[in-house]
């Protein structure tokens, strides 16, 4: 399995959705060519795979079980640890050897419980990884590579992998811009995926503040140049080396390789990058399954991520899938059937608190090595479709409606009334089931909880 954080399905050239991206923003970077290019001409590439959520850990919790991030517990960007066995638990029953590599500890890691029972775990490293991956070539295995390097600092993800150019590119930018200094006082989101150096986290801090200052003077087409030079030097100096050894390794060992994103990335005045949005440039993600003489083919139905999952487990020797999951398997040999019942849904769940009180909630989960009393957060959107319809749902902290769109090539009055109830059915089945979540019964208890993750000592 490989995950590209923050990769949009119309920044493959090959794709079919290939530059649509031209149409809203001027000026474009070109996307060059990639090994990337090449697999998906090689596999079966589903055009119209939709993500459970537009943050990495309720995508990567919904792609790891099979299951709704609301049903898996963990649907919010880092307040909820998963409760729900992943693939890796469930293959390990299996006699199969996990490996996990990610760039991303913080929200893929123990402390979301998203690695929980992993055998071998590996950060910012595919090198070791991948050398692990080879000595057990012969074995039965479940490799996972995750990479955080098109999300932003768009291209580098840390001094490690972008170096002086990384360095050189913030200080252009400050230049450019006229941005005298750094302003940490005016700076909200100081959030982080990773571990840092002192050096590396005042870069990425550096660099997000342009992003704001960006942000707030509406220079779209800036931000989404940044993103596309991103993917460019991401592919250049890291990941094309990569796969192709990943895909020597297939070849060699009759393997599957499933390629996938978590959620893309948008500019403009309702999508600040990919934060809360339900931009479908957002939720709409890439997905590859390659294999050695499959049959290359363009699928077009509508899967979701979590049909990944029971995709997995249907490769192991003893193939089963626990009831509770929701996905579908993907037979990727045969072309999908036409399901209308199939649906997506697609949440956004908000913190009432800042971006910079999360962080101090992260540091104190990171530093107790334990899960605490949840931040407070309400379900802001949702969207629920099917082959043909979109149903966009807004919310207030109250949770009363503040808008409702719906989305269908038809100008019937009644074919939209109709759709529109039957997705709102959808949406109101799929809340309903929520997974309980265990209440804190002292309430002195939960104001110890609430000081400590902001990291007060009590």
């Amino acid at each position: 399995l490989i995950s590209l954080d923050t990769f949009r399905a119309d920044c493959i050239n090959s794709s079919p959705r290939s530059g649509a991206y031209k149409s809203k923003h001027n000026d474009t970077v070109p996307l060059a060519p990639t090994v990337l290019d090449e697999l998906l001409k090689s596999s079966v590439y589903y055009n119209n795979c939709i993500s459970a959520a537009p943050y990495t850990s309720a995508s990567h919790g919904a792609y790891f079980t099979g299951i709704g991030p609301l049903h898996n517990g963990l649907y919010e960007f880092f307040n909820r640890r998963l409760k729900k066995p992943t693939i890796f638990q469930l293959a390990k029953k299996q006699g199969y050897r996990s490996i996990f590599q990610t760039d991303f500890p913080i929200m893929l890691g123990p402390y979301l419980g998203i690695s929980d029972d992993v055998d071998s775990y590996h950060i910012e490293d595919e090198e070791a990884a991948f050398k692990e991956l080879e000595r057990n070539g012969k074995n039965k295995t479940l490799s996972f590579f995750h990479f955080g390097g098109i999300h932003y600092p768009y291209g580098f993800h840390t001094l490690k992998f972008g170096g002086d150019a990384y360095r050189k590119k913030v200080a252009s930018l400050e230049k450019k811009y006229g941005i005298a200094k750094y302003q940490k006082t005016k700076l909200d989101d100081v959030l982080d995926e990773t571990f840092r150096s002192k050096e590396d986290s005042q870069l990425l801090l550096r660099y997000k503040f342009i992003v704001q200052k960006l942000y707030k003077e509406q220079k779209y087409d800036d931000l989404f140049n940044l993103y596309l030079e991103g993917i460019n030097y991401f592919m250049k100096h890291r990941f094309d080396k990569f796969l192709k050894k990943i895909l020597n390794f297939m070849d060699k060992n009759n393997a599957v390789l499933i390629l996938f994103s978590d959620h893309g990335e948008e500019w403009d005045s309702r999508s600040e990058g990919h934060h809360n949005s339900t931009d479908d440039n957002v939720l709409r993600v890439p997905l590859i399954v390659y294999r050695k003489g499959i049959t290359p083919r363009i699928e077009n139905s509508l899967v979701r991520t979590v049909d990944l999952a029971p995709t997995v487990l249907n490769e192991l020797p003893n193939p089963s899938v626990p009831a509770e999951i929701e996905g579908e398997k993907l037979n990727y040999f045969s072309a999908l059937l036409p399901n209308q019942k199939l649906h997506a849904i697609s949440q956004v769940w908000t913190s009432i608190a800042t971006k910079r009180e999360i962080s101090s909630y992260q540091k104190a989960a990171i530093k107790h090595k334990r899960s605490s009393a949840p931040l407070k957060t309400f379900l802001n959107a949702e969207v629920a479709r099917n082959s043909r319809i979109k149903l966009t749902r807004y919310y207030d902290r109250k949770g009363a409606t503040v808008s409702s769109t719906i989305d269908v090539s038809t100008k019937s009055n009644v074919i939209k009334k109709t759709a529109m109830s039957t997705l709102t059915k959808v949406l109101k089945k799929y809340n309903a089931k929520k997974l309980a979540v265990k209440k804190i019964s002292s309430i002195e208890a939960r104001l110890r909880e609430e000081f400590s993750n902001l990291g007060y000592r009590v």
